[in-house]
């Protein structure tokens, strides 16, 4: 099961549940060849599940946690072979992301979000936001906000720098499972409510407009790099593709055998790489918008 995805360049990184990171090169199709394996605890007989992977925006470090309580970071280098820098002792961290090539962002089981300074090895922040689990952390694409998605049917704006919060976004009924920006000022989620939210946060009390609402929990999300689609796990095994200035499906992808966990879209935005529960890797050419269909 692939639980989480980062891309840098051509190489799409994913954790996967079996205490591996996984690297394919989405480009040329290649195989999967394994970055990072860990080895059963003592007195266990699988190993620790790797919950998130994360790439620096410059640097090529790597970032993994997993749930033995230690994150490792892996400096990416030439070759496909990473070098390991360090670990730390951590709580249980269910998702990791680069705020720079210097700070990563940690959202914890116990609804905490810390920020972590990786030369000193040092927390910078540690904020108590809510007590259910984090779910997805998406920091805005200037760098200044980060939005935190949780079990409960809440997500929070809090600033990058200081962890306080900016804002709390309140219409989801159910745990949401993940978001993304759209631009500087929106905000696209979904949930185990089966619906996908998307949320203005120009207004002074943002009111979630519906983009989509199926039978099943909406499991992943992204939007492209030119912020004129969302793809969005749907129905478990299906991809929806929703044009957001029609605010309509216009297409569906179905190809995996198994509810999809996580969604990217390449830089281009000209492809999308999808995996999940049957633990494929799929890259798919995404075809022009239509007029729209019926999800």
């Amino acid at each position: 099961m692939v639980l989480d995805v980062a891309l840098r360049g051509r190489k799409a990184l994913l954790a996967v549940q079996s205490g591996r990171v996984e690297v394919f090169d989405w480009l040329a199709g290649a195989s999967l060849e394994s970055l990072l394996a860990l080895a059963p605890e003592p007195g266990h007989s699988y190993p620790p599940t790797i919950s998130s992977v994360a790439v620096s925006p410059g640097r090529g470090l790597i970032a993994v946690a997993a749930s033995d309580g230690k994150l490792r970071i892996l400096e990416l280098g030439e070759e496909s072979r990473p070098a390991p820098l360090r670990s730390f002792d951590v709580s249980a961290v269910q998702v990791c992301r680069f705020l720079d090539d210097e700070r990563l962002l940690l959202g914890e089981m116990t609804g905490e979000v810390a920020l972590l300074a990786l030369e000193e090895g040092r927390e910078l922040y540690r904020r108590q936001l809510e007590y259910d689990p984090v779910y997805d952390l998406a920091v805005s694409p200037g760098g200044d906000r980060v939005a935190v998605a949780f079990r409960s049917s809440r997500i929070q704006i809090v600033e990058a720098e200081s962890g306080e919060m900016v804002r709390a976004l309140e219409g989801h009924r159910d745990s949401v499972y993940d978001i993304a920006w759209l631009g500087e000022n929106a905000l696209v989620s979904g949930s185990k409510d089966k619906r996908i939210l998307l949320w203005d946060l120009d207004l002074a009390a943002p009111k979630p407009q519906l983009l989509h609402q199926g039978d099943r929990s909406v499991t992943a999300i992204a939007v492209d790099a030119g912020g004129d689609r969302v793809a969005a796990a749907i129905e478990g095994e299906k991809i929806a593709l929703i044009d957001l200035r029609s605010r309509r499906v216009d297409a569906i992808l179905t190809g995996h055998t198994a509810p999809v966990q996580v969604l990217a879209f390449t830089a281009g935005g000209s492809r999308l790489i999808s995996s999940g529960n049957d633990a494929r890797v799929l890259v798919w050419e995404i075809p022009p918008p239509t007029e729209g269909i019926d999800p």
